[in-house]
């Protein structure tokens, strides 16, 4: 008999309707039940294409033993993260700071108003190797809160308090002005990550990263026109690119035979993919290849971006697009219950289809070259890969494919249309000139702006849903002018400065945007998305709306008090750093002082620097930390696992540090570290290296770390 997931309109909980589990969808039903029967809740995230969401959904919520478990001790919600993606933030960033990291499916238990006091992602149903099994966490979980409730709630208290201070914390600038040296030092960190063999950045897995190539390709074509530039790195910038264009195009996860690209890499050289395919991504990379063919240079490479670019677009309008010209979300992974089974070849299947050159020109095996994530072992299935583009030799192969590829067991679509998935796509396509397709989809979201008065959230089977977010509001912006760029109809403009209009009165916030607003349910406070993840900074997107518009000033704002975000962790700020750079370009005479105090800063030094060995064969100093007043740093040992904590590293020599006590679990005024050290040989220099996470009492910065160096002089 189905659950009450029945009555819903989402693909993702619709898959879970007949699980014996007894589902709840996010609400305030959910919650009601839950305080009114004493019981706390399990919250389960997922998205419909979500491989190893489909695996624990297979071990544990179809099996009826832990079903059992969970009815007994807990108020089960499921929730879509793409129609809920402020639930997601939320508790995602829970995750992340008990776990480390975070993926899909999450599981999160809560107490009945909502503070989470255990959160992962997938639990096998029975333990396996470093993984608990499920069904034994969920009874010993359910357990504990009936016999040691007190503890679990203390436990709650804190981990809530912590997310509500973390989701809060903004990142002061660590100088006051905005300087062309910022967008240098994010290439050259970038070239010090770049695989050179494989493009991209990193090892494995790889992920295609949108906003940095954007932004390498953006610096690489625009520099010279700023004084003092490095042609060098103006060439590394254009190399990276580049190169991790043509090697993404050249590996599996893209779909050679269906268009589009899978979203992302289990390993280092783009090979071997993870098969869902989401519209985020294609919509990205459309934009990418569709540039990347107009600017390349070299015709061979154009040509070959511009077939990834219609490549792209066949896939979107032959799969993707509704009836009424949207664009559904995403398609899944697996198909008759097994990943990849849908894109993947027997070599007999294909040397039967196109022959032997084919099969020997895109890699495919007798024994396969597909393996088996969880056992790394070879399926006897194929990834079609190519060495190197074969420049359109084999269309008619690959249509073959198409064609015999269409008679399998299709991928399940996730026929959400999300405001912020589509508006990626209407610039994409814009961008392209494929501008009836954008006009189509854009005339639908404006319509359902005009007749609501707002942006809805999403477009299910005609069913507007849901309040739009910053994301929906500023991706939908841009989207509308790219449109306006590529027609210069007049009405696009218009539609693009209405819905500025709104997303400025809702989720502006003096000098940031909100990802929700005020009318949107506040999870542990309201949360600034000013980094790049799996889209593009929807803070770098609103402020980009703002410049366009011609609302410098506003735009400038923004730009400005992201500051610390771009100086503190540009890696993941290349959207906020891109902008950064182009107003450069624009405004080259324009002030960029931050326009108000830094705040103070906590210093460190070394008393003395130069320590002298004793008759016991130690020298001895101290670690002097400078806390202004009303600020605190955490203490050497905090209780809870994800603060981070004052920590000493010495090297070059031997050394022993002493904390002193600390006021509860901070420290605040004048802290003196005494440190002890030991030279390895004669005289010694070392390095100290001092990490510390500086607190208000409403917001906490991101981690530093000052390094100092000193001398142990041994007599």
């Amino acid at each position: 008999m189905p659950n009450r997931l029945a009555g819903e309109d989402s693909p993702y909980l619709l898959q879970h309707k007949d699980d014996p589990v007894d589902w709840h969808a996010w609400g305030d039903e959910a919650f009601a039940t839950a305080k009114a029967q004493d019981k706390p809740v399990f919250l389960s995230v997922g998205y419909s294409a979500c491989h190893w969401c489909h695996v624990m959904a297979h071990e544990s919520f179809q099996d009826s033993e832990v079903a059992d478990a969970l009815n007994k001790y807990f108020v089960s919600i499921k929730v879509d993260r793409e129609e809920r993606p402020d639930v997601d933030d939320a508790y995602m960033t829970a995750v992340q700071l008990a776990t480390g990291h975070g993926g899909w499916p999450m599981s999160v238990f809560l107490t009945p108003d909502k503070r989470p006091f255990f959160a992962g992602t997938y639990f096998p149903k029975n333990a396996r190797g470093d993984f608990p099994g499920f069904r034994t966490l969920v009874t010993s979980l359910g357990q504990s809160w009936n016999e040691q409730r007190d503890e679990i709630e203390e436990a709650a208290t804190t981990f809530a308090g912590t997310l509500q201070s973390y989701l809060s914390q903004s990142a002061g600038p660590l100088s006051p002005s905005l300087e062309v040296r910022l967008v240098d030092k994010a290439v050259e960190e970038l070239h010090g990550e770049f695989d050179f063999e494989n493009g991209g950045f990193g090892s494995r897995p790889k992920f295609p990263p949108h906003a940095t190539l954007r932004f390498l390709m953006e610096y690489g074509a625009s520099r010279h026109l700023l004084p003092d530039f490095d042609e060098s790195l103006i060439e590394q910038a254009s190399h990276m690119a580049l190169m991790t264009f043509e090697k993404m195009a050249l590996g599996g996860i893209h779909d050679h035979v269906g268009g589009g690209f899978h979203r992302y890499s289990t390993d280092a050289e783009w090979r071997l993919p993870h098969f869902e395919k989401m519209l985020t991504d294609n919509a990205l990379l459309l934009s990418l290849y569709s540039s990347g063919a107009a600017s390349a240079g070299d015709p061979c490479v154009c040509a070959h971006f511009e077939r990834v670019s219609n490549g792209i677009v066949r896939w979107m309008t032959g799969t993707m697009r509704t009836p009424d010209g949207l664009f559904m979300s995403a398609v899944d992974a697996d198909s008759e219950g097994e990943e990849g089974l849908f894109y993947t070849w027997t070599f007999d299947e294909v040397v039967g289809a196109v022959g032997e050159t084919f099969a020997q020109a895109f890699g495919v095996e007798p024994e396969g070259n597909f393996f088996d994530e969880a056992t790394g072992k070879l399926t006897g299935r194929n990834v079609l890969k190519l060495d190197q583009d074969v420049e359109g030799s084999f269309d008619s192969d690959l249509a073959a494919l198409l064609a015999l590829r269409s008679e399998r067991v299709h991928p399940l679509i996730d026929e959400k249309c999300v405001a912020s998935h589509n508006a990626l796509a209407i610039g994409a396509l814009a961008q392209s000139g494929d501008t009836e397709l954008a006009s189509a989809c854009a005339s639908a979201w404006a319509s359902a702006f005009e007749a609501l008065g707002q942006l809805p959230h999403q477009i299910t089977n005609g069913n507007k849903k849901g309040l739009g977010f910053l994301d929906d509001y500023a991706y939908m912006a841009n989207a509308v002018l790219d449109l306006h760029a590529a027609t210069n109809e007049p009405k696009w403009l218009q539609t693009a400065d209405a819905i500025a209009d709104q997303m400025c009165g809702l989720f502006q916030d003096g000098d940031r945007f909100t990802a929700t607003s005020e009318r949107h349910e506040e999870l542990f406070g309201r949360t600034v998305p000013a980094l790049d993840h799996a889209t593009p900074s929807p803070l770098a997107a609103a402020a980009r709306a703002l410049y366009r518009l011609g609302r410098t000033e506003e735009a400038r704002k923004v730009l400005l008090g992201s500051l610390g975000w771009m100086q503190r962790t540009s890696r993941a700020a290349h959207s906020l750093v891109l902008l950064a750079f182009e107003d450069m370009i624009a405004h080259p005479d324009a002030g960029r002082a931050v326009g108000k105090a830094s705040k103070p800063e906590v210093t460190v030094r070394l008393e003395p620097r130069e320590a002298a060995v004793d008759k016991d064969g130690w020298a001895e100093t101290e670690v002097v930390i400078q806390i202004p007043e009303g600020m605190h740093i955490n203490s050497n040992d905090p209780t809870a696992k994800w603060l981070t904590a004052t920590a000493l590293h010495v090297e070059g020599v031997f050394g022993e540090a002493s904390f002193p006590a600390p006021n509860g679990e901070r420290y605040e005024g004048e802290v003196r570290i005494p440190l002890r050290l030991r030279a390895k040989s004669k005289t010694d220099e070392f390095v100290l290296r001092v990490r510390y996470q500086a607190c208000t009492e409403s917001e906490c910065l991101l981690p530093q770390e000052a390094t100092l160096t000193g001398v142990v002089l041994v007599p």
